[in-house]
């Protein structure tokens, strides 16, 4: 066994138990939920009758109306731990899928929606990332949120793979939603009897939720101007690649006439490349300068994404794939650990909190840039704008690297063991 590979094992194996056990519970409750999201609009639009536009309306205007609500998620992982929450969201999961299984009326679905964007994914997400950087020393953060980010992964790939094996063989949407449901309650059932509250001691000692200047909760998070740049510059190869799942395909299909059969071919292909280049690659890059690497991530989302302004054949797609797919591996987990990093201990939650927030906010309003842009300018033209917002994500990453170094300087000055 080559030294590389065997230094990588032995250091996976120096993970705690409960980190894998949370990874192993992500990857099922991200395959239940994927045997049923691809398929929610479908269900609607053919079976309840919902227009299009209403579809767009409800999976993506609501969501946005109750984003406000998700700051509650940051005190509720500071103040009743990582554990609770993260079963609490996934019970929402519950909730969302046989809910959707029994709906008859577009309120009753979106009702659903605010619940789960209030309470479910976005709670997961910063529950999850906390319990994360709870369990990992600084040095292994951005590799434990690359393995993380490779079970979301693979639940992608497998969720979808046997929902159209059930499809085929004559299994109904509704029982589909129910077996998604009874996959997020097995991940509750995981949670409540193998998981321990990583939540740290400073987090339940009221004098330690205060700062030097006497400020607690999120009054602590918004005076943090370095935590507040970082996310607002990191929204940008967000809003990039939230336009990958819905506008992109669109594009591609209706405006270069790919067909469908190869569209499939192309995200099977972005699958498999961030399910296995994630981890290597970002463990190989775990000590270089975390905003070059985020440039690197954001020119290389605003290249693959927005440089379909200019494809061609059916090559072109595949390589500007391939690059888009590096960027990916790279701008989750790094942004993750460097949040993690910012973020003082006794409130590592509320963090978690505003980057959730930030990721799905950019997410969100990214594919509604893109839509009204394919409408207004036309399909090559949006995506030419998403190449050059993309571009200066990366300028304006790498103009934050100075400011990374000295403050990684001054942590191992304070006694942060040097790499």
């Amino acid at each position: 066994m080559p030294s590389r590979l065997k230094r990588s094992l032995l250091e996976l194996r120096s993970f705690p138990a409960q980190f894998w056990v949370l990874t192993l519970g992500i990857f099922i409750y991200v395959a239940a939920a994927a045997l049923a999201f691809p398929f929610e609009g479908i269900y609607l639009h053919r079976e309840l009758g919902v227009s299009m536009s209403m579809v767009g309306v409800v999976f993506g205007l609501v969501p946005v109306a109750v984003m406000p609500v998700q700051f509650w998620g940051g005190h509720l992982t500071d103040r009743l731990g990582r554990r609770w929450v993260i079963m609490l969201s996934v019970s929402m999961g519950v909730v969302w899928f046989a809910g959707f299984a029994f709906v008859t009326e577009v309120w009753q679905v979106a009702l659903l929606v605010a619940i789960e964007s209030s309470l479910g994914w976005p709670l997961f997400q910063t529950a999850s990332n906390a319990m994360i950087a709870d369990l990992l020393p600084p040095e292994k953060r951005q590799e434990a949120f690359s393995v993380s980010r490779v079970a979301m992964n693979l639940g992608v790939v497998v969720g979808p793979a046997a929902a159209g094996l059930a499809l085929g063989f004559g299994v109904t949407f509704r029982e589909l939603f129910l077996a998604a449901a009874a996959g997020c309650a097995l991940m509750v059932a995981i949670m409540y009897f193998t998981i321990r509250e990583s939540r740290p001691a400073s987090a339940t000692a009221p004098q330690k939720h205060r700062d030097a200047q006497g400020r607690s909760g999120y009054r602590i998070v918004f005076h943090d101007r370095v935590f507040l740049v970082f996310c607002l510059v990191a929204v940008l190869p967000v809003f990039c690649i939230g336009n990958f799942g819905s506008i992109y395909s669109v594009y591609i299909t209706d405006f270069l006439g790919v067909p469908y059969g190869e569209w499939g071919m192309l995200l099977a292909l972005n699958a498999f490349i961030v399910a296995t280049v994630q981890y290597p690659l970002v463990r190989a890059t775990r000590f270089k300068n975390r905003m070059v690497l985020l440039a690197i991530a954001s020119a290389a989302l605003a290249l693959g994404i927005g440089g379909s302004a200019f494809a061609g054949p059916l090559w072109s797609l595949v390589v500007l794939i391939v690059v888009m797919s590096v960027g990916e591996t790279l701008l989750s987990p790094v942004a993750a650990a460097e949040v993690s990093d910012l973020a003082p201990e006794a409130v590592r939650g509320r963090y978690m909190g505003v980057w959730t927030i930030a990721w799905n906010g950019g997410a969100a309003l990214g594919p509604a840039f893109g839509g009204w842009a394919m409408d207004a300018f036309g399909g090559r033209q949006a995506f030419a704008i998403l190449l050059v917002e993309g571009l200066v994500g990366a300028g304006l990453f790498l103009a934050l690297a100075p400011g990374w170094k000295r403050r990684r300087e001054q942590a191992w000055a304070a006694g942060r063991p040097r790499p």
